[in-house]
């Protein structure tokens, strides 16, 4: 995986900006990559104190819930794959439905869906997992105390932060959501804000090794403040919730072994059959970026992404075939269907619908210097989650009920559709597009950590980025900074960001393509261990910046 000379990307939040693609940051003790800095130094400040990778995500992952709240907290849930001297794992902590949900509880009398409400309010809350998920990781795998990993977090929830553009914009867009800052006011940014109601509940979290989340008073902060706001969640919801581990998703491409996310998210699963397409074809020789490599990757993804829509679901409730989607049989039919000069239509439901910004959902990845590597994503899906704050306790709770199918054809917030293996069910978990990543070599050591946020395009980014290393010796600075496109089979769009040439869209048009121009808030976080350094990469469009010891 070595470097190629150096591409220009493109990125745009208030404007057209061509740049040269900075270097990446490099170390020899291991290295943290998130969506913010001050969380990757947390992470950081942890390994550099004798902690492992297990340590250094969950510390990573409990300060991104503090300077990044629009994106992740402990009112959200996520999946971490593990994979170290005791092997490979999976941590399931993905939020469920509360035992008193229906799969109409979105519908009106007519059987139509209300709109908003599985996204905004009580209704739109699951059950919050990443409390006793993060504890749990921490205890299997951990060599640190609650307490050791919860002080950066802490630290910077009472002692204060200053303001990013990333929050601020976030901010900017949903005002109602400074009643997560002490002062309730908007700040300007670089002002200091704090969080001292949530410093007390991370205490609290630590003392208790994540058991006050689901019991005693702030449980009930959190089932007071959902109800008021018409939701189901209980007390014996919160107290009845526990993590599930799972058996890693394993697959290969290009000699490379990929330890990836089962169901319920789709992201392993869609992500090693578009790899297993892709590895048919020669994409050297194609030209990266080229008219010819974006198509492919739209037939391959399109091809994915309706099989998500068909069969995905909660494996506890549903069976999900995924051994069926990437048969050798299955990756051959999709190939021979795959035609150089055009696209098909999908024949199937909906117009075009407008995918929104990606604020919901963090990544983290980790090595350390041992070679235990962690792939972490979190969420609380859309931007500020359900948009709830339990009031005494500061937590800001998910919409993750949005991502089961309200109604059989209905696109969700992110335009995906689906069938009635992801509808809503008591104590089930909605599919997810969460794609948590480690790659191994062909000797079998520890090569990259890789995931994404942005719903259905972190499946789309991590396999862009993974491929730009793998297949086009990018260093991980420029692999994360290189446009992308998008395609998730309805609506029939491809979407492409800006420094895809115009001869390119020209060519991609031609082949029956619907092209949308618009820029990506997708984030990739990226560590790369080459010759004994480890390399990382946070995506700039999040403004995100990794850390080493």
């Amino acid at each position: 995986m070595k470097s190629h000379a150096r591409a220009l990307f493109v990125l745009s939040s208030l404007g057209l900006l061509l740049a040269i693609a900075p270097a990446p940051m490099e170390g020899q003790e291991g290295m943290v990559s998130s969506d913010h800095r001050l969380a990757s130094q947390a992470g950081a400040e942890i390994l550099a104190q004798g902690g492992n990778a297990v340590d250094a995500a969950v510390a990573t992952a409990l300060a991104c819930g503090v300077v990044q709240p629009a994106g992740s907290g402990l009112g959200g849930g996520g999946f971490a794959v593990v994979h170290g001297e005791k092997g490979s794992s999976v941590l399931d902590f993905r939020e469920i439905a509360p035992k008193g949900a229906s799969a109409d509880m979105y519908l009106d009398a007519d059987g139509q869906v209300v709109p908003k409400l599985s996204q905004d309010g009580g209704l739109a809350v699951g059950v919050p997992g990443e409390g006793r998920g993060l504890a749990q990781l921490l205890a299997e795998q951990g060599t640190m105390t609650p307490k050791q990993v919860a002080r950066p977090a802490v630290r910077l929830a009472k002692g204060g932060f200053d303001i990013e553009h990333h929050l601020l914009k976030a901010l900017g867009a949903k005002p109602a959501m400074v009643a997560l800052l002490d002062s309730g006011q908007m700040p300007g940014l670089g002002d200091t804000v704090r969080r001292t109601k949530l410093s007390r509940t991370l205490n609290k979290w630590a003392s208790s090794a994540g058991e006050a989340l689901y019991t005693g008073a702030i449980a009930q902060d959190v089932v007071d403040s959902v109800q008021a706001q018409g939701g189901v969640l209980t007390m014996e919801d919160l107290a009845d919730y526990q993590p599930v581990s799972r058996e890693v998703l394993v697959g290969q491409y290009r000699g490379y072994t990929i330890l990836t996310m089962p169901p319920p998210s789709s992201g392993g699963a869609v992500l090693l059959q578009v790899l297993s397409v892709m590895e048919g074809f020669d994409l050297m020789a194609m030209g990266h970026n080229s008219s010819e490599h974006l198509h492919l990757l739209a037939e391959g993804m399109q091809h994915a992404y309706a099989d998500r829509a068909q069969f995905m679901g909660d494996p506890d409730f549903v069976d999900v075939p995924v051994d069926r989607m990437l048969d050798e049989a299955r990756i051959q039919e999709i190939q021979s269907q795959i035609w150089p000069m055009r696209t098909f239509e999908s024949g199937y439901y909906g117009s075009p619908v407008t995918i929104p910004e990606d604020s919901g959902t963090q990544h983290i990845a980790v090595i350390d210097a041992s070679g235990q590597a962690v792939a972490l994503t979190t969420t609380i899906n859309t931007s500020f989650g359900s948009k709830v704050i339990a009031k005494k306790s500061g937590l800001l709770l998910n919409n993750e009920m949005d991502d089961f199918v309200a109604l059989p054809g209905v696109p969700n917030a992110y335009g995906l559709v689906g069938k009635e293996s992801n509808a809503v069910a008591p104590g089930k978990k909605p599919l997810s597009s969460m794609t948590p990543t480690i790659v191994l070599d062909p000797q079998g050591q520890v090569v990259m950590a890789i995931g994404a946020s942005g719903g259905p395009l972190i499946i789309s980014s991590t396999l862009q980025v993974l491929s730009n290393v793998i297949d086009f010796g990018m260093d991980p600075e420029e692999a994360v900074s290189a446009p992308r496109m998008h395609h998730q089979w309805m609506p029939e769009v491809l979407s492409i960001e800006p420094g895809i040439s115009r001869d390119v869209q020209q060519n991609l048009s031609a082949r029956g393509h619907e092209l949308k121009e618009w820029t990506f808030f997708s984030s990739v976080q990226l560590v790369v261990v080459e010759e004994g350094l480890f390399v990382g990469a946070a995506d700039p469009r999040k403004g995100g910046q990794p850390a080493t010891p």
